[in-house]
């Protein structure tokens, strides 16, 4: 059973009745339970990341199972090529391919999904699909604002993946191609999704 990895930030805080401000609950970690806890029986391995170090810290750990995770997904705030963890840290798209390419890793039949605001918007991801070798990346060109409102898609998406036997380049063609149909097409459209094929 194809597994995914998924790496979370904070996504946003509150301030409580003593006036300090703390992260609050928001997480996309009760959707992927659902399909963990599913017919489908999902394996699935959820970290928080805060900073820089920790995220390349849990990118590399992924480097050593692809296959039996083979859906790596991020769950981090976009910004124009790359994502903004809760320290304030910056991390380009770029900088996760060279990661992964490091680690001399194949990705062969897998997807990295950026879970984040506009991370695709005007954004090479050839170095995923050439340089790493995965069958596909995707994720978002417009804000998913609420986030709230994007993460119904996400399971659906997700799901799609999850019942294909391999993440091929050939399967991944179809997914995209079912994803610009009926019922999913207006969706898709409104979300910004893209899905970027190798």
């Amino acid at each position: 059973m194809k597994g995914i990895y998924s790496l979370e930030t904070v996504w946003f805080e509150k301030e409580t009745q003593s006036g300090e401000v703390e992260p609050d609950q928001t997480s996309i970690y009760p959707m992927l339970s659902m399909l963990r806890d599913s017919y489908l029986h999902v394996p699935v391995i959820h970290r928080d990341v805060a900073t820089r170090k920790e995220f390349k810290f849990f990118i590399k750990k992924w480097c050593s199972y692809p296959m039996e995770y083979p859906i790596l997904h991020i769950g981090i705030h976009g910004v124009r090529h790359g994502l903004e963890l809760y320290d304030g840290s910056f991390v380009a798209l770029s900088d996760i391919a060279k990661w992964i390419k490091s680690s001399d890793v194949s990705c062969e039949n897998s997807v990295i999904h950026f879970s984040s605001c506009g991370s695709l918007r005007g954004t090479d991801t050839s170095a995923f699909l050439y340089d790493c070798g995965f069958s596909a990346v995707s994720g978002y060109t417009k804000k998913m604002y609420p986030v709230l409102s994007a993460w119904p898609f996400e399971m659906i998406y997700l799901a799609l993946l999850l019942k294909r036997p391999k993440l091929t380049s050939d399967r991944m063609t179809r997914v995209k191609k079912e994803l610009t149909e009926h019922p999913y097409a207006d969706l898709t459209k409104h979300l910004g999704f893209e899905l970027r094929v190798g």
